[in-house]
């Protein structure tokens, strides 16, 4: 039975694990495709619900219609990455094209502004997995996908003032704000109203308050 039990993973962690233990979610019909079970890499934990000692995740394929949700048993994880431990070993400036390409000049500068406001951060999308693995990920126009991690409160007007900040520079920037009830976009969160789009293990719902639970029976489901 599906409940939600939390595990020591997160959403955007990238797990590394033999193909072969990985399984399929009970309601899917069919069998795990090819590419999946003989693919190489980490694949990445998703937001979902979860079965005790499975961890919900997602793989992508070298082609774009090529997408699979699948489970992970914990115990047959060998190596985990967490988008804040690639941001804490800083390996881009690690990184042969730190000083030419977009993303990575953008992240230079972002850094800094993360870093000064006192915010847990960490680095998504394919930059983090390119950091994570050292498989070139980056293109032309790639955008600099980022998590914050924020179990307190965050007003609108302080996502208005941080999103000025994030606001004009080499590339898009797509920031995803955690609370403990899910996650939400940065730049919806710093318009001065309205309800905002949350991602939850439960699914997406509509919301005003993205760090409190909604009452039961609530919520304005997508």
């Amino acid at each position: 039975m599906l409940n939600g039990m939390p595990s020591i993973f997160r959403p955007h962690d990238l797990l590394w694990i033999c193909r072969s233990a990985l399984k399929k979610p009970e309601l899917d019909a069919g069998s795990i495709p090819a590419w999946v079970s003989r693919g190489k890499g980490p694949v990445v934990v998703r937001r979902a619900e979860t079965q005790p000692g499975l961890v919900p995740v997602g793989i992508r394929g070298s082609k774009r219609e090529e997408r699979f949700a699948a489970l992970a048993p914990e115990q047959a994880v060998e190596k985990s990455v967490s988008p804040f431990a690639l941001r804490a070993a800083k390996l881009w400036l690690q990184h042969p094209e730190r000083d030419h390409h977009p993303v990575l000049r953008t992240l230079g500068s972002v850094a800094c502004i993360l870093n000064e406001e006192e915010l847990d951060w960490g680095i998504t999308g394919s930059l983090g997995y390119e950091l994570a693995t050292g498989d070139p990920q980056l293109r032309p126009g790639s955008d600099l996908d980022l998590v914050i991690e924020r179990p307190t409160p965050m007003s609108r007007h302080q996502a208005e003032k941080l999103m000025t900040k994030l606001t004009g520079h080499l590339c898009r920037i797509d920031v995803q704000v955690e609370t403990p009830e899910g996650a939400i976009g940065l730049s919806e969160w710093a318009r001065p109203s309205g309800k905002v789009l949350i991602k939850t293990s439960m699914g997406p719902r509509l919301t005003e308050s993205p760090w409190s639970a909604p009452h039961e029976g609530g919520g304005t489901h997508c």
